[in-house]
Protein backbone atom coordinates (compact mmCIF):
# COMPACT_ATOMS: atom_id res chain seq x y z
CA UNK A 1 0.00 0.00 0.00
CA UNK A 2 1.48 3.46 -1.08
CA UNK A 3 -0.28 6.73 0.20
CA UNK A 4 0.91 10.36 -0.30
CA UNK A 5 1.91 12.45 2.61
CA UNK A 6 3.29 15.69 0.98
CA UNK A 7 4.22 16.44 -2.56
CA UNK A 8 7.16 14.54 -2.86
CA UNK A 9 6.98 12.16 0.05
CA UNK A 10 5.15 8.64 0.33
CA UNK A 11 4.24 6.28 2.83
CA UNK A 12 4.30 2.53 2.06
CA UNK A 13 3.49 -0.88 4.06
CA UNK A 14 5.25 -4.48 3.04
CA UNK A 15 5.45 -7.24 5.08
CA UNK A 16 9.13 -7.45 7.18
CA UNK A 17 11.39 -9.16 5.08
CA UNK A 18 13.50 -11.50 6.92
CA UNK A 19 15.79 -12.28 3.91
CA UNK A 20 17.57 -8.85 3.13
CA UNK A 21 19.35 -7.46 6.28
CA UNK A 22 17.94 -4.00 5.40
CA UNK A 23 14.85 -4.55 7.52
CA UNK A 24 16.56 -6.89 10.61
CA UNK A 25 19.02 -4.07 10.74
CA UNK A 26 16.63 -1.13 10.66
CA UNK A 27 14.62 -2.49 13.18
CA UNK A 28 17.77 -3.95 15.46
CA UNK A 29 18.90 -0.05 15.29
CA UNK A 30 15.73 1.67 16.33
CA UNK A 31 15.00 -1.21 19.53
CA UNK A 32 19.21 -0.48 20.47
CA UNK A 33 18.41 2.82 20.46
CA UNK A 34 16.20 2.85 23.30
CA UNK A 35 12.61 1.38 22.19
CA UNK A 36 11.37 -1.19 24.30
CA UNK A 37 10.02 -4.45 23.69
CA UNK A 38 12.60 -6.30 21.97
CA UNK A 39 15.66 -4.65 22.91
CA UNK A 40 18.73 -6.17 22.75
CA UNK A 41 17.60 -8.88 20.60
CA UNK A 42 20.89 -9.94 19.00
CA UNK A 43 20.30 -8.96 15.10
CA UNK A 44 19.94 -13.23 14.61
CA UNK A 45 17.43 -13.42 17.19
CA UNK A 46 15.67 -11.10 15.80
CA UNK A 47 15.47 -12.73 12.11
CA UNK A 48 14.20 -15.54 13.79
CA UNK A 49 11.58 -13.78 15.77
CA UNK A 50 10.28 -12.47 12.35
CA UNK A 51 10.69 -15.77 10.50
CA UNK A 52 8.45 -17.11 13.34
CA UNK A 53 5.75 -14.42 13.15
CA UNK A 54 5.96 -14.38 9.26
CA UNK A 55 4.82 -18.61 9.76
CA UNK A 56 2.20 -18.01 11.96
CA UNK A 57 -1.38 -17.70 10.61
CA UNK A 58 -2.54 -15.26 12.92
CA UNK A 59 0.12 -11.78 13.00
CA UNK A 60 1.92 -10.25 10.80
CA UNK A 61 4.81 -7.87 10.95
CA UNK A 62 4.88 -4.97 8.65
CA UNK A 63 7.73 -2.36 7.45
CA UNK A 64 6.85 1.25 6.76
CA UNK A 65 9.07 2.97 4.04
CA UNK A 66 9.16 6.78 3.39
CA UNK A 67 9.52 7.12 -0.57
CA UNK A 68 9.19 3.43 -1.41
CA UNK A 69 12.81 2.38 0.15
CA UNK A 70 13.99 4.29 3.91
CA UNK A 71 12.70 2.28 6.52
CA UNK A 72 10.79 4.68 8.91
CA UNK A 73 8.55 2.87 11.10
CA UNK A 74 7.49 -1.36 12.22
CA UNK A 75 4.35 -2.69 13.37
CA UNK A 76 2.67 -5.98 14.38
CA UNK A 77 -0.67 -7.67 13.80
CA UNK A 78 -2.23 -9.97 15.81
CA UNK A 79 -5.74 -11.84 15.73
CA UNK A 80 -7.05 -11.14 19.40
CA UNK A 81 -8.07 -14.22 19.79
CA UNK A 82 -4.80 -15.36 19.61
CA UNK A 83 -2.94 -13.20 21.62
CA UNK A 84 -3.08 -12.52 25.63
CA UNK A 85 -5.18 -9.56 25.13
CA UNK A 86 -8.20 -11.77 24.38
CA UNK A 87 -8.03 -11.98 28.42
CA UNK A 88 -8.83 -8.73 28.96
CA UNK A 89 -11.47 -7.53 26.68
CA UNK A 90 -14.90 -9.26 24.83
CA UNK A 91 -13.13 -10.94 22.00
CA UNK A 92 -14.56 -12.35 18.47
CA UNK A 93 -13.94 -13.12 15.21
CA UNK A 94 -12.45 -10.22 13.02
CA UNK A 95 -10.52 -8.44 16.29
CA UNK A 96 -6.86 -7.48 15.65
CA UNK A 97 -4.73 -5.78 17.80
CA UNK A 98 -1.46 -3.71 16.68
CA UNK A 99 1.74 -3.59 18.50
CA UNK A 100 3.80 -0.74 17.24
CA UNK A 101 7.32 -1.26 18.76
CA UNK A 102 8.98 1.97 16.33
CA UNK A 103 7.26 4.86 16.04
CA UNK A 104 8.59 6.84 13.31
CA UNK A 105 9.64 11.00 14.36
CA UNK A 106 10.85 13.07 11.37
CA UNK A 107 11.27 16.31 12.41
CA UNK A 108 10.85 17.92 8.79
CA UNK A 109 7.12 16.06 8.73
CA UNK A 110 5.62 16.52 12.37
CA UNK A 111 2.19 14.92 11.65
CA UNK A 112 4.00 11.75 9.77
CA UNK A 113 3.42 9.41 13.19
CA UNK A 114 -0.56 10.25 12.83
CA UNK A 115 -0.76 9.78 8.73
CA UNK A 116 1.15 6.84 9.05
CA UNK A 117 -1.01 5.34 11.64
CA UNK A 118 -4.23 5.93 9.60
CA UNK A 119 -2.48 5.04 6.82
CA UNK A 120 -2.17 1.29 8.61
CA UNK A 121 -5.94 1.63 9.66
CA UNK A 122 -7.51 2.45 6.64
CA UNK A 123 -5.19 -0.35 4.64
CA UNK A 124 -6.61 -3.15 7.58
CA UNK A 125 -9.80 -1.91 7.40
CA UNK A 126 -9.83 -2.82 3.54
CA UNK A 127 -9.91 -6.57 4.25
CA UNK A 128 -13.44 -7.32 4.97
CA UNK A 129 -12.66 -9.79 7.86
CA UNK A 130 -11.44 -7.12 10.14
CA UNK A 131 -14.22 -5.67 12.38
CA UNK A 132 -12.22 -4.11 15.22
CA UNK A 133 -8.26 -2.97 15.68
CA UNK A 134 -7.15 -2.91 19.61
CA UNK A 135 -4.37 -0.81 20.38
CA UNK A 136 -3.37 -1.11 24.22
CA UNK A 137 -0.35 2.03 25.09
CA UNK A 138 0.73 2.07 28.94
CA UNK A 139 -1.12 4.61 30.81
CA UNK A 140 2.41 6.74 31.33
CA UNK A 141 3.23 6.83 27.35
CA UNK A 142 1.47 10.29 26.77
CA UNK A 143 2.31 10.82 23.34
CA UNK A 144 0.68 7.61 22.24
CA UNK A 145 -2.56 8.20 24.04
CA UNK A 146 -2.72 11.75 22.65
CA UNK A 147 -2.24 9.79 19.20
CA UNK A 148 -4.69 7.55 19.56
CA UNK A 149 -7.34 10.03 20.39
CA UNK A 150 -6.41 12.23 17.27
CA UNK A 151 -6.90 8.96 15.21
CA UNK A 152 -10.34 8.69 16.38
CA UNK A 153 -9.68 5.52 18.47
CA UNK A 154 -12.18 5.40 21.61
CA UNK A 155 -10.95 4.75 24.61
CA UNK A 156 -12.48 0.67 25.60
CA UNK A 157 -11.12 0.36 28.78
CA UNK A 158 -8.40 0.13 31.46
CA UNK A 159 -6.20 -3.01 32.00
CA UNK A 160 -4.11 -3.32 34.89
CA UNK A 161 -2.93 -6.67 34.56
CA UNK A 162 0.51 -8.13 33.71
CA UNK A 163 -0.29 -9.06 30.69
CA UNK A 164 -0.53 -5.54 29.21
CA UNK A 165 2.34 -4.13 27.41
CA UNK A 166 5.52 -3.75 28.89
CA UNK A 167 3.80 -5.05 32.48
CA UNK A 168 1.97 -1.44 33.47
CA UNK A 169 -1.12 -0.21 33.21
CA UNK A 170 -2.64 0.61 30.07
CA UNK A 171 -5.26 2.20 28.24
CA UNK A 172 -6.89 0.01 25.74
CA UNK A 173 -8.06 1.91 22.48
CA UNK A 174 -10.43 0.54 19.88
CA UNK A 175 -10.77 1.41 16.26
CA UNK A 176 -14.11 0.06 14.63
CA UNK A 177 -14.89 0.43 10.62
CA UNK A 178 -15.99 4.01 9.89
Amino acid sequence: MQKELLPGYHIGLRPVSVYADNDIYAVHEWLSAGYSGKAGLPVDQLRVFFILLGESTYAQAFMVLLNHDTPIGQFEVYQVLQDELKDAIDAGEGDYRIYIPVMPVIASLPDVTLQILECCLEYFFSHAEVNRVFWVIPVNDKERNRLAAKTGALHYKFVNQPHSDAGQPANVYQYTRS
